[in-house]
């Protein structure tokens, strides 16, 4: 049996615009070069991490993982939102009229306020998420390899500035750990930043991912079939060179 290759994601790590036309997508060239099987499901348009994070859980449960598999992680948009258990909700459904009574239990006349999104939680909450996640994988396989839509030293400087602020507010302002129900998770000492372990980087004249998909961008969004073998070359020069 041939080791496969795992791909987790959003959009980005599907075959958007070249399904379409029948062409390889960067899935196809990598699985060519490594020789491998691939897992019959890759990315998941349109989703955020917490369904990326079911995919992982899923496979993790059912020993679909083996150690010389090859994995290939990426966690999606800092700030998408999104929920496998509201999954007729595209937004927050706290935030838009939605029925309230048929989900929560809760006639609409009982609601004094309504929850919106909390930026600084969110992108916090995505952090821990993604640095679980190349945790969990990286226990059960020795070729995880991981990637950031955006810039990954942005994201550690904005990780660190969000936590401080979290643990060390201003003097005469209270904590918002509380308000947020995380009790019991100060912290004294610097949290931990993600190592980003076997990170697949841009090429060097783009500051992150985003940017280069901007660079090669189909006319509805996403990367241009005739480029997805030049997206997956740099993938392949980096695995190769750490495997």
């Amino acid at each position: 049996m041939k080791n496969k290759l795992h791909i987790f994601g959003c959009s980005h790590s599907t075959g958007i615009h070249c399904d379409d036309i029948n062409a390889p997508w960067w899935k196809d060239y990598i699985q060519n070069h490594f020789k491998l099987d691939v897992f019959r499901r890759q990315g998941h348009g349109g989703k955020n991490v917490e369904y990326i994070l079911f995919d992982i859980a899923d496979r993790l449960i059912e020993g679909d993982i083996e150690k010389d598999d090859l994995i290939i992680l990426c966690t999606s948009y800092p700030l998408r939102f999104g929920t496998p258990r509201l999954q007729k909700f595209s937004k927050h459904p706290m935030d838009i009229n939605f029925d309230s009574e048929g989900i929560l239990g809760i006639k609409k006349d009982s609601f004094t306020q309504f929850d919106k999104l909390d930026n600084k939680l969110t992108f916090n909450l995505w952090y821990h998420q993604t640095f679980m996640a190349w945790k969990l994988l990286n226990s059960v396989c020795n070729n995880v390899f991981q990637w950031t839509i955006l810039d990954h030293n942005e994201m550690d400087e904005l990780y660190l500035s969000i936590n401080y602020d979290l643990h060390h507010p201003e003097f005469g302002t209270k904590s918002k750990l509380k308000d947020y129900g995380l009790n019991g998770f100060e912290k004294m000492n610097v949290p931990s930043k993600n190592p980003w372990k076997n990170l697949i980087k841009p090429p060097s004249e783009y500051k992150c991912w985003d940017d280069f998909i901007h660079d090669h961008e189909h006319p509805q969004g996403h990367m241009e079939p005739k480029y997805h073998s030049k997206f997956a070359q740099i993938f392949i020069e980096q695995i190769d060179y750490e495997i």
